[in-house]
């Protein structure tokens, strides 16, 4: 359950910074569903209120992501979604 948490928490946040300029930000959030703002706001106060050190590991592990190569991004994102769709309740 923490790993799904940090997993979300993560994924938002470098959602918001993914954005680029504020302008393009800007017209991605307006395009985003109420559902999917709220998660993006809930995911940003968690990690305002992560320690320090945790939101350290999870920079670095952001960083180690980027530096994979495009194909293990893809493998690694596909056996993710697979194992999302067999959970029961997710």
């Amino acid at each position: 359950m923490k790993i799904r948490m940090i997993t979300t928490l993560t994924l938002g946040f470098f959602l918001l910074l993914a954005g680029g300029s504020s302008w393009a930000a800007e017209a991605d959030w307006r395009n985003m569903s109420p559902k999917e703002k709220e998660k993006i706001q809930r995911n940003y106060q968690r990690w305002e209120k992560l320690p320090p050190q945790d939101k350290e590991h999870l920079r670095e592990e952001w960083d180690r992501w980027r530096r994979l190569p495009q194909d293990e991004r893809d493998r690694l994102r596909q056996r993710y979604d697979d194992q999302r769709r067999r959970r029961p309740n997710d």
